[in-house]
């Protein structure tokens, strides 16, 4: 039997041809797209808008104020304490100031509400607080207003160290789990959504910071973050909170931008595959969203990179990619995967309103701005620092991650799905119902 080697030659030459076309075809697909979110207005505001916001949070956390601490100084930060003590103390501190002032903070739908009691509430309230203490109100009113004059109120660091080192002790005989019940009498009060809630004073009572305290986290710093990963991780806790949310309008506009040309019939006959059209849209959108953020990110890490080497650190260059890289990136694939499904699917603007809700639920709905990622959107981690914390927590954020990684990947493979049903519809629709469409189609 001869076999003719021409023969699968010729088919290996055929499909490795095919094979460059495709590649060819995604490469100008890709850049054509980029080109047209260029030209979007929606991306110079979503640029903006970023950008206002990283300035506006970040110009707070200044280089020039990070020094290495040293014995004797009078306030080295804060840091949460988990001592049930100290939550039951620090938690009616609160509670005696909002009561003065009959002034209480609530978020019962991620949004401030301020919350002014009653007369008879008021009296209830301070009935709450003589059980937890044993001391009347205006006892208890005595001894704050003596805690706080003995402060200088000059400056914020003073205030701070004030407000840090306030604490109303219970009584004697008081359990925790009194003070529990307590809470929840509280809460019946005041609302929803208050700082009397388990979740939120189990995670938002600080204490001073000791030398030993201040110095070890200080050694962590250098060490285990080389300064550079610890501010980056702090951009990316404020990043993300915006990249809940912007990359929606983006996604959206990218998405309906064949229907407002009125172009659909014309690239449902293009020769390019749906997933082709799709995924070469949807990864030019994500390289332009994703791109000023990495530019931000180098911008604010440089002088911290500048200052790791006045300690003796070699800060780590890359910080700017590598932790934005696991932290931002699948938070905005998903959000823009979301954006291309829901439009694709609707034709219309369904999916801002529903990212919106859901940016904003998953922010508010943290018990804590350092950690407890579990599956939110946003991933919180409000602290410069805090490195050995992270240590424990940084496979619960991979997870986290992970799982947005692969939510994005599904939708934009239901995106393909929908948009080639879409196109085999779209295209019977025209040959049978619009000749006059299909030859301008061919000849575009």
């Amino acid at each position: 039997m001869k076999i003719d080697v021409g023969y699968f030659a010729k088919g290996v030459w055929k499909k490795s041809e095919k094979k460059e076309g495709k590649k060819a075809m995604f490469g100008a697909l890709f850049l054509k797209e980029c080109r047209q979110v260029l030209k979007s207005l929606v991306y110079y505001i979503y640029v903006v808008v970023f950008v206002l916001f990283i300035n506006s949070q970040m110009s707070s956390e200044s280089v020039e104020e990070l020094q290495e601490p040293v014995p004797g100084q009078t306030y080295y930060g804060e840091t949460v304490t988990q001592d049930e003590t100290l939550i039951m103390e620090g938690t009616l501190a609160d509670l005696v100031q909002d009561v003065c002032h009959n002034s209480f903070a609530t978020y019962p739908l991620g949004f401030y509400k301020g919350v002014n009691l009653t007369a008879e509430e008021i009296e209830q309230a301070e009935e709450i607080l003589k059980n937890c203490t044993g001391k009347s109100m205006d006892e208890l009113k005595e001894e704050m207003e003596e805690h706080f004059g003995g402060y200088a109120q000059n400056g914020m660091e003073v205030r701070m160290e004030a407000a840090a080192s306030y604490r109303v002790p219970v009584k004697e005989g008081f359990t925790y789990e009194d003070f529990e019940t307590a809470m929840e009498e509280v809460c019946h009060l005041v609302g929803r959504g208050s700082f009397y809630e388990k979740e939120s004073y189990e995670n938002r009572v600080y204490v001073p910071m000791t030398y030993e305290q201040a110095r070890e986290e200080f050694d962590a710093l250098c060490t285990k973050d080389n300064l550079t990963r610890a501010y980056i991780r702090l951009f990316c806790d404020y990043a993300g909170i915006v990249l809940a949310i912007l990359p929606i309008f983006v996604g959206v506009s990218g998405a309906l931008r064949d229907k407002r040309a009125k172009v659909q019939q014309v690239m449902f006959s293009k020769p390019a595959s749906g997933a082709l059209i799709v995924v070469s849209r949807y990864l030019a959108n994500l390289v332009m969203l994703i791109l000023p953020v990495v530019i931000v990110a180098f911008l604010q890490q440089r002088p911290y990179y500048d200052k790791a080497k006045e300690f003796g650190v070699q800060g780590d260059m890359w910080a700017f990619l590598t932790v934005p890289g696991v932290w931002l990136l699948p938070e905005v694939m998903i959000v823009l995967a979301f954006a291309f499904l829901i439009t694709e699917l609707t034709d219309s603007i369904a999916a801002i309103f529903i990212q919106v809700a859901w940016g904003i639920a998953s922010l508010f709905g943290a018990s804590t701005l350092v950690g407890n990622f579990g599956l939110r959107l946003v991933a919180r981690w409000n602290t410069f620092g805090s490195a050995e914390l992270y240590d424990t927590l940084k496979e619960e954020l991979f997870l986290n991650r992970g799982y947005y990684f692969l939510l994005a990947v599904i939708c934009v493979l239901m995106t393909v799905i929908i948009y080639e049903i879409k196109r085999k519809m779209g295209t019977n629709l025209k040959r049978n119902h619009y000749p006059f469409e299909e030859s301008f189609g061919k000849a575009l």
